[in-house]
């Protein structure tokens, strides 16, 4: 049996986009003209399309049960120790996002939503857990951040088609190391400036090459040659550390912070 994990936050988002329309209402104030823009959609072609698309899913997929991660709508454990983190998103959503959000909740859907955590991080504890979801497991999203988990990853591109990646722990912990050193300043975290691509490859030298141990030390000390500190360097890394099932205490709920072992 093969249990597809989906990114609900994308599939809402994706979904709630492509069925609403709007168009422009203008009217002549002062010899100013002032524009309105006024949405419209249909909830049943939400739900029909948001069927359509995990039924693609699972064919894609070749899975067999679904089911469905989520944000949690009102906190987020990131922005406890990082207040820049997404701080520059969008606020207004598509029309009908929150209908389709709560959709989930009845549409009887296996869901998994957890105080604080973001869709990102439930998935990655369900990807990386034995026990919650039993035998072969692929992860869904358009998101290239679940390179940093050990997964089986189907990553959709928004043109059409996808990549299918087999990711191992080594790669894994090589494209965390990489996303704490350059950042993401899309997700309000800047990492170690003056550090892009090409250098950050150099840097960690190929997967495999160093331990996750031996890349920190290097990213500490590049992060300290840029003029930060160790703790600069290690909110970066906690901002980009989707959560693994070793990083979330299931007992009382609260979320190990990622830190070296050296």
């Amino acid at each position: 049996m093969t249990t597809v994990i989906i990114d609900g936050d994308v599939l809402v988002y994706k979904v709630a986009e492509s069925v609403s329309d709007s168009y422009d209402v203008s009217t002549e104030e002062d010899d100013e003209w002032i524009y309105r823009t006024i949405g419209y959609a249909k909830k049943q072609s939400a739900i029909d399309s948001v069927e359509k698309l995990i039924s693609n899913i699972c064919k894609d997929t070749k899975a067999d049960e679904v089911c469905i991660a989520l944000s949690d709508a009102t906190s987020n454990f990131r922005k406890d120790f990082n207040p820049t983190y997404k701080s520059g998103r969008k606020l207004i959503k598509p029309i009908l996002y929150e209908f389709l959000r709560n959709y989930f909740h009845t549409s009887g859907y296996k869901l998994y939503e957890r105080p604080s955590l973001e869709a990102d991080d439930v998935i990655g504890i369900l990807a990386t857990s034995t026990k919650i979801i039993i035998g072969k497991k692929v992860v869904w999203s358009l998101d290239k951040d679940f390179k940093t988990i050990p997964c089986n990853f189907y990553r959709a591109k928004p043109q059409g088609g996808a990549e299918k990646l087999v990711i191992d722990e080594q790669t894994a912990d090589w494209w965390f190391m990489y996303q704490s050193l350059i950042g993401d300043r899309v997700d309000g975290y800047f990492g170690c400036k003056g550090i892009g691509d090409k250098t950050a490859r150099t840097i960690l030298g190929a997967v495999g090459e160093k331990t996750i141990e031996e890349m920190w030390k290097v990213i500490v000390e590049t992060y300290i040659s840029k003029g930060y500190t160790e703790e600069d360097a290690l909110l970066n890394a906690r901002c980009a550390r989707i959560l693994r099932n070793t990083d979330y205490d299931f007992k009382t709920k609260e979320i190990k912070l990622w830190q070296s072992s050296l």
